[in-house]
């Protein structure tokens, strides 16, 4: 059965998008926005959810004048055959790159909070294999596990919430005060271009809306949604942080968090913080495989076949290998930065350029429905 025979429901594809969202930026966001926004940082990841909302908005204005096909399928006909082939390569190298900073940035935080000795080939690469076995299967079946796993982005906020009643943490609203006066609009706007980068993950929309149930209003929606909760959970987490450690603490605690976490007492409970990171993971790997998966489906459709599962492997044995570039701090630092620059081109800077060329040369697909 061919992926084009595959479908999903609004609430499995919101699910899949929130969960893509929510991924290794939930660890990090606070330390990273508060470096440019200080305390107005839960207002600058406001912004950015408000900004990735005008981009859905974008990417399904785009999707609905092709309603039966995905990005890998209109780019040749806008661009033409040699130029649109290159863009699917493109977009499948970029998907790759997205999902090998994800396990990155998790092996980080796991190589210093949990498994000091464990060496990076074998905690990368049991996440890695996972992605082979689930690679294989149908999105309908991937969907399913996402549904599955959703509960877990639940226990992040239970977290967040849990610091409010502990008793020997305190929280101290001074530390956000003024409101919107802290950093200044420019910052503010930094802290938000940090906190997007957080929120990549929607750009799934150019690759499943065909395979999506429903109206392209549904399809919005469900979009919508998600982005709607990766923004409230993000900003919910970065208001904590910033209400229990002052502006001096936050700006030498890089998984603010995790120490969240580590100062709960509980008496029958050690070490709590070694619990979420062992649930995290779940996040991080639904995060990592959407990006594998949607890299899967390019180098697929770059070759014209239409079984994905044969180029399962290869792409995710490139991705595992991609890993082991960054050897030190400074080069996970460069190498993120070359993925922002790929994001703004491939997410924020070629959909408008193919949904303008698509009214200007009148192009449009044909109105089909996923069955």
């Amino acid at each position: 059965m061919t992926q084009k025979k595959i479908s999903i429901t609004p609430t499995q594809f919101m699910l899949i998008v929130l969960q893509t969202q929510v991924g290794a930026g939930i660890i990090g966001l606070p330390f990273g926005v508060h470096a440019e926004a200080k305390g107005d940082s839960w207002l600058a990841v406001l912004i950015a959810g408000v900004i990735t909302q005008l981009l859905i908005l974008l990417i399904w204005t785009l999707n609905k004048r092709f309603p039966s096909q995905s990005i890998y399928e209109f780019l040749p006909k806008l661009l033409g055959k040699w130029l649109g082939k290159l863009l699917i390569l493109g977009y499948s190298l970029f998907f790759v790159m997205l999902s090998s900073t994800v396990m990155i940035r998790y092996f980080g935080v796991v190589h210093i909070w949990m498994l000091p000795e464990t060496p990076r080939w074998v905690i990368n690469g049991l996440l890695f294999a996972a992605a082979v076995y689930l690679g294989i299967s149908n999105l309908r079946q991937i969907a399913r596990l996402y549904v599955f796993a959703s509960g877990v982005v639940a226990i992040h906020i239970l977290i967040a919430t849990l610091t409010y009643f502990d008793p020997f943490t305190t929280t101290n609203i001074d530390y956000i005060l003024p409101l919107g006066q802290i950093a200044g609009p420019i910052n503010l706007l930094k802290g938000a271009n940090q906190s997007f980068f957080a929120m990549t993950g929607f750009e799934t929309m150019l690759v499943l809306y065909p395979f999506v149930e429903g109206s392209p209003a549904a399809k919005l929606k469900a979009a919508s949604l998600a982005n709607l909760w990766t923004t409230l959970i993000y900003v919910f987490i970065t208001f904590t942080a910033l209400v229990v450690f002052s502006p001096v603490e936050m700006g030498l605690i890089p998984e603010p968090v995790i120490y969240m976490l580590k100062a709960f007492r509980f008496q029958l409970v050690e070490r709590p913080d070694l619990y979420f990171i062992s649930l995290w993971v779940v996040s991080i790997f639904t995060s990592m495989f959407s990006f594998l998966y949607l890299a899967i489906l390019g180098i697929t459709r770059f070759f014209n076949h239409h079984v994905h599962r044969k180029w399962v492997l290869w792409v995710v044995l490139l991705g595992y290998a991609i890993t082991f570039i960054p050897f030190g701090h400074l080069d996970v630092e460069n190498l993120s930065e070359v993925v922002d620059i790929l994001s703004y081109i491939f997410i924020v800077g070629i959909p408008p350029i193919l949904l303008i060329l698509s009214y200007l040369f009148g192009k449009q697909g044909e109105k089909g429905e996923v069955r």
